[in-house]
């Protein structure tokens, strides 16, 4: 990735964003990577040394590895990395922006999937659950996949529907798992099934109901059983 400054640049802007959210297990959400190769992963929060460019993709996977035990085993994950990650199979997608110390910011110049952690609300007042809450009710539930349908181009400031290029074809690819791994959540409230479009990976069924935030809210997942 080269170094620019924003002078140079301009400034990139995304909009009317498409989204998916899922918890998966780590092996579901590593088939997802092995779909895609080339491709890299990109911190979007915080400096870092060139060293640490890209994300590696075993690091991320372990660290996920690890929020999806917690949850096995009963605890709340401790996440404190990979809050917000771009997903790319074009390296020219970015651009790094120095900072003192030897630091790079790193910054989109076209559209991108972005990675996120997902954490969902409920509303007892309309019975609702939402997406991307967070607050200390909030439920840890995978990760939300995104990725803008119009772009707002750096150096013209023309806006653009995305229509075509590698990442739209990853977020398809995205999308098409996403159909053809997961299921609608059948969650149970108050005796109540409410199929939620955040969706749960059919390998998580087995578990699901370990999770802790939905033991403390006295919430259930319907039991479903899958084959392979």
């Amino acid at each position: 990735m080269r170094i620019s400054t924003p002078a140079q640049e301009g400034q990139f802007q995304a909009a009317k964003w498409l989204k998916l959210q899922a918890l998966v297990d780590s092996q579901e959400l590593s088939a997802l990577f092995d779909l895609v190769e080339p491709s890299w992963l990109l911190p979007l929060s915080g400096m870092f040394s060139m060293g640490e460019l890209p994300v590696q993709r075993g690091d991320f996977l372990l660290e996920y590895r690890r929020w999806i035990e917690a949850l096995q085993n009963g605890s709340i994950p401790e996440i404190k990395k990979y809050n917000a990650l771009a997903w790319t199979k074009n390296e020219e997608s970015f651009w790094l922006q120095e900072v003192p110390g030897n630091r790079y910011l790193v910054k989109p110049c076209e559209p991108m999937v972005h990675i996120q952690v997902h954490q969902m609300g409920y509303s007892s007042v309309d019975g609702i659950f939402r997406p991307m809450v967070l607050s200390q009710e909030s439920i840890f539930w995978g990760l939300q996949f995104s990725f803008p349908q119009v772009i707002q181009q750096s150096k013209t400031m023309d806006l653009v529907e995305v229509e075509e290029g590698p990442n739209l074809e990853l977020f398809q690819t995205v999308r098409k798992w996403v159909r053809e791994r997961t299921v609608a959540t059948p969650m149970v409230v108050d005796g109540k099934r409410i199929n939620l479009p955040m969706r749960l990976g059919k390998t998580c069924f087995s578990w699901i109901n370990r999770h802790p935030q939905l033991v403390s809210r006295n919430f259930s997942v319907l039991e479903l059983s899958y084959a392979g």
